[in-house]
């Protein structure tokens, strides 16, 4: 989709949004009571993992897909320790955060 797949460091509440940004990025934050440990997207018939994500409770984490370029709708996974992962899509181009709760994911 959008070619190679990586984070960026940590940057808070702080992201571009994808309209006026080089690439898309967001950001996650972890408003659950378990620690994130990775986070996977579907492309190309797998799945690929991100490096470097490692969201505590209560922090947020920037990430960037590296480009803007391919389909907006790409489903994801978000990998705690412990814990069976379900499976989310969202429209990349039009958001901005994701935000994980105890019992749900949501996006804006």
């Amino acid at each position: 989709m959008r070619g190679f797949l990586t984070t960026l460091s940590l940057v808070g509440a702080l992201a571009a949004t994808p309209a006026s940004a080089d690439s898309y990025k967001f950001t996650m934050h972890n408003e659950s009571k378990y620690a994130i440990t990775g986070f996977q997207t579907f492309e190309d018939g797998k799945w690929s993992t991100w490096s470097g994500v490692d969201i505590p409770p209560a922090t947020s984490q920037g990430m960037d897909w590296q480009s803007s370029a391919g389909d907006c709708n790409v489903p994801f996974r978000i990998i705690y320790k412990d814990i069976e992962t379900e499976q989310y899509t969202v429209d990349w181009c039009k958001i901005s955060n994701i935000r994980v709760h105890d019992d749900s994911v949501t996006a804006d």
